[in-house]
């Protein structure tokens, strides 16, 4: 993972302390995936999409989006340096020119890189938690059935996170059009990582009123 998209994610999210290495490899993973299907988008934008926002509120979100991205990815030189080359390389022209899309069609390669980003997120959560769970039931802070439903859950949130990053990615270039690769990339990230920690904290939050119901 190069350090710049996690420095990078870190930037634009507003608890950056929270950010762990899997957030920013999910992140990554989600943004790529988003860029590669920004072509796609675009298609369903010209298909209709244009329609569902006034002009202005089109122009207002791109700008902002690119505006945030400029100052995110370009603190510290981050738009010449290795995280904007990986989001150049995904959106070159030989990617672009295989993405040539009908609307159906394009929406069929949207979906199906959503699913592979979900599935990239979960073998990511699910190796780590996987590898967790292990080590707390040998030293037994958690039973068996515990441990699988630790794997399990992070497993979930991390298929959902990174799909949600893709989606959000691709949903902003469907309804506004030409937003940059770099930024498409970001709001993937950054989408994915809030989504992750939106979902552990109801998860927590949950639990612990679980733990209170049964103690009551």
């Amino acid at each position: 993972m190069p350090p710049e998209v996690e420095h990078a994610v870190r930037r634009a999210l507003p608890w950056p302390s929270r950010l762990t290495r899997r957030d920013a490899i999910r992140g990554a993973i989600a943004g790529g995936y988003a860029v590669r299907v920004r072509v796609a988008a675009a298609t369903l934008f010209d298909a209709g999409g244009h329609a569902v926002l006034p002009g202005a509120v089109q122009s207002a979100v791109r700008a902002a989006v690119e505006r945030q991205a400029t100052r995110v990815l370009g603190a510290g030189g981050l738009l010449e340096a290795n995280v904007s080359a990986a989001v150049r390389a995904l959106d070159s022209p030989a990617v672009r020119a295989a993405a040539a899309h009908t609307a159906g069609s394009a929406g069929r390669r949207i979906l199906r890189s959503v699913g592979l980003a979900a599935g990239a997120g979960a073998t990511i959560d699910a190796g780590w938690a996987l590898a967790r769970a292990v080590r707390l039931t040998r030293n037994g802070s958690l039973t068996p059935r515990e441990a699988v439903g630790h794997v399990v859950r992070e497993a979930g949130t991390g298929a959902a996170a990174t799909a949600a990053g893709t989606a959000a990615a691709a949903l902003l270039v469907a309804l506004t059009g030409g937003v940059g690769a770099p930024a498409v990339f970001l709001v993937g990230a950054v989408a994915s990582a809030a989504t992750k920690a939106g979902m552990d904290a109801w998860l927590s939050a949950r639990a612990r009123g679980a733990i209170r119901v049964r103690s009551a």
